[in-house]
């Protein structure tokens, strides 16, 4: 039986990932994700570059209620290349971040994750996402846009903080359904492009 809020999604080249809820038993492969990403995706992600990422980050990490905290992780062919979480910083609000793979990047997943823990905050009650953000960080400034969803950005020196309003709107599903619809565009390419001998 299927773990709920988990399965494939399909990215934006048209490859596949497998998302589910971040579990305990991940704590290995999420400090192997942080060692193999670059120091300048180490920066973006703690605002400082750390070879090894400390015990206690781990377990907060892992640390999470079904409700005020979640956190989503994402495969790909078997290895774990992404992770995101949110925490709640107040009555209807929750903080969010996200760590993709550097060589998955450009991929869709820090998008689809968005999606994803939106969709699940919005279950239990939250109303609101908020991020601080390098103003140079130009991927993840391009998830909160291509999300769709309203948002308020505020600068402070070299750091963006933004907020995002996370009730679903037409032009949120939108974006999502244009997203996926080409997505799966790109899918069946991939896969007629395997068939046509002419294409190897």
């Amino acid at each position: 039986m299927e773990e709920p809020w988990s399965g494939h999604v399909v990215l934006s080249d048209g490859g596949l990932a497998f998302v589910r809820p971040v579990r305990p038993e991940d704590r290995a492969e999420l400090a192997a994700l942080h060692g193999r990403m670059s120091r300048e995706s180490q920066y973006f992600r703690y605002f400082t570059a750390r070879r090894r990422l400390p015990e206690a980050e781990l377990l907060r990490a892992l640390d999470v209620d079904g409700r005020r905290r979640m956190a989503f992780v994402a495969f790909v062919q078997g290895r774990l290349v992404a992770y995101a979480c949110y925490a709640g910083d107040g009555a209807e609000s929750a903080e969010v971040a996200f760590q993709v793979e550097d060589a998955q990047q450009g991929r869709g997943l820090g998008t689809l994750l968005l999606e994803q823990l939106a969709a699940y905050a919005h279950e239990q009650g939250l109303r609101r996402f908020t991020a601080s953000v390098l103003s140079h960080n130009r991927r993840m400034i391009e998830v909160f846009r291509d999300a769709g969803f309203p948002r308020e950005v505020r600068r402070e020196g070299s750091v963006l903080e933004v907020v995002l309003d996370i009730d679903p709107t037409r032009h949120s599903r939108e974006a999502v359904e244009s997203r996926h619809a080409q997505a799966r565009a790109r899918a069946h390419e991939r896969v007629a492009s395997k068939r046509d001998p002419e294409s190897a």
